[in-house]
């Protein structure tokens, strides 16, 4: 007897080739082949199951009694006309089906629908034969879930968005909103993580009901960021009334957490372009930020999109600049008023980029400050420093934001070469008045561990900000750095000199010595003098130099 398993498998393969056999033979194909290993029903030439085996039936959840009569335009979720069409022409179909059992479950089908005809090669019945692929379709489907989904809310996330932003068609400019959650660390801190992201999946929600328009999608990104993109055209005036409206919502919406009313505020910032919507929307919201206001838009004529360029590069700059250890210090002498001798060093960064020109702080510092390489460059600008003060006997001082101050990899890089090299006794701190109003608590704990090492205190630019006496006290400084402000004029200008005189006469009854910034002329030197200053700094001085002449000389 021919094998005619094999020949039925090689027509299955073929799909362009129709089965032409005889009654009898075709029910022992049947019979041997599919009734105890395949997924396998007969049809008639209208799709109606005239057959099925067990294996359909349990795949099915049916009976065969119940499938009997039953049209596969009914369990074929898709691809059915196709398969219908194809069948028409005496032709096979294969392929991945969707199908719904009995009782309304979905499953996933690899199939083929083998026509049989007749001896004038009419349709006579369709064979159909099944593969169970639904786990391997979850699978996979879940896999691309991942990959594409914020596990917390289940939006899609970056990545998608990335994906997509290729598939957008830019006929006309697009709208890229970005949201982001005011003060979000303080909900963590407050009521716990588990909390903060209950409030992070409720506001998925509250955003998917407030879209901007039908046609918007809404995106998670990373920690407290949403953003949405509409793929409609919108006037700028509708957006914002929309921006309005959503912020007014927002901050009078209370969110319920286990009972608790949890109210938040949100800062936006909107864009619309063909391209760079991100980015330019991440512009918009740092207006916002900066102005304190509830959302801004992307301003087209400004050159806000430049300076973000040119961000870009010096961050490049500065970055190559750490890895090469191009940071250059360079020191500006301070002159002690009581000997009129160069007694004492400032230590200034600058940096060097790859063409040898030297970067001064202007140009780079307030970028890197709002970046994970400023730390990098604190602790070269110390270390450089220390090895050259290490080699002369005088004092010398480093500047440190309060960024550094509650830095624990920067504090620890400080006391470890305090503890290393013994300079402490040489070495003087400058911390920035105006930055610290917020983190005294964490300055004072720098300031007790380096004073234990013997290096001293000193604020600088006092009189610029804060000036806060009692806050002063509190630090314990040694030094106080008379901002340049109050200095550069106080030869001419009453009121300064007045500010000036009585922040020296405090300093005297704590016993904190004044350091007079900006004296750039004899005349201002007279005046500092007058006022009873301790000591002076300036362009008169002396300007920042990279090398010590005063001492090597």
């Amino acid at each position: 007897m021919k094998n005619w398993v094999g020949f039925l498998k090689d027509f299955v393969k073929k799909p362009q080739l129709a089965l032409h056999v005889d009654n009898k033979t075709k029910e022992s194909i049947y019979l041997q082949a599919f009734e105890n290993s395949a997924i396998y029903a007969k049809l008639d030439s209208s799709l109606n199951i005239i057959y099925t085996n067990r294996q359909f039936c349990q795949i099915m959840h049916t009976t065969k009694q119940e499938s009997l009569g039953v049209s596969f335009s009914s369990i074929m979720k898709d691809s059915f006309l196709e398969v219908q069409e194809i069948l028409k022409c005496n032709q096979s179909w294969e392929g991945r089906g969707i199908f719904i059992t009995y009782d309304k479950e979905e499953i996933h089908l690899n199939c083929s629908f083998v026509p049989i005809v007749d001896e004038k090669y009419g349709l006579d019945e369709i064979l159909f034969l099944a593969t169970d692929v639904t786990e391997l379709v979850l699978s996979k489907t879940s896999l691309i879930n991942n990959l594409y989904q914020d596990p917390l809310t289940k939006l899609q996330n970056r990545l998608k968005l990335f994906m997509d932003k290729n598939t957008i068609l830019a006929k006309y400019e697009t709208t890229n909103i970005i949201f982001n959650i005011d003060s979000f660390d303080s909900i963590n801190d407050l009521y716990g993580e588990e909390y903060g992201d209950e409030i992070l999946i409720q506001v998925a929600r509250w955003l998917e009901s407030n879209l901007l328009t039908s046609q918007t999608r809404l995106y998670k990104l990373e920690a407290d960021i949403y953003t949405m993109v509409c793929l409609e055209q919108i006037e700028e005036k509708a957006l914002i009334v929309y921006l309005e409206t959503l912020s007014k919502k927002i901050q009078i919406h209370k969110f319920l957490c286990s009972d608790i009313e949890i109210c938040i505020a949100m800062t936006i910032g909107a864009s619309q372009s063909k391209e760079n919507r991100l980015k330019l929307s991440q512009i918009a919201y740092n207006d916002a930020k900066l102005s304190k206001k509830s959302f801004a838009i992307y301003d087209k004529k400004s050159n806000k999109k430049e300076e973000h360029l040119k961000n870009i590069q010096i961050l490049k700059t500065i970055e190559n600049a750490t890895e090469k250890r191009l940071v250059v210090p360079y020191f500006q002498p301070i002159m002690s008023l009581e000997s009129g001798k160069i007694e004492k060093h400032e230590a200034l960064m600058r940096v060097k980029n790859e063409r040898g020109e030297i970067l001064l702080p202007y140009e780079f510092l307030d970028i890197t400050k709002r970046s994970k390489i400023y730390p990098k460059l604190s602790c070269l600008l110390i270390q450089k420093s220390i090895d050259i003060f290490a080699a002369c006997p005088s004092e010398f001082s480093v500047n440190l934001s309060f960024l550094d101050v509650t830095n624990e990899a920067t504090t620890k890089f400080i006391f470890d070469i305090l503890e290393k090299s013994g300079i402490g006794p040489w070495l003087i701190f400058e911390l920035l008045e105006s930055e610290g109003t917020q983190n005294y608590r964490e300055a004072i704990s720098f300031i007790e561990q380096v004073k234990s090492y013997g290096a001293r205190i000193a604020i600088d630019d006092f009189g610029s900000g804060y000036s806060n006496f009692e806050r002063i006290l509190e630090l314990q400084v040694d030094f106080l750095k008379i901002d340049g402000s109050l200095i550069k004029n106080i030869d001419r200008n009453d009121d300064m000199r007045i500010i000036t005189k009585t922040i020296v006469s405090f300093a005297k009854e704590l016993g904190i010595k004044t350091i007079a910034e900006f004296v750039h002329s004899e005349e201002i030197l007279n005046q500092v003098k007058i006022l009873g200053m301790d000591f002076a700094q300036g362009y008169y001085i002396g300007k920042p130099d990279k090398t010590l002449k005063e001492i090597f000389k």
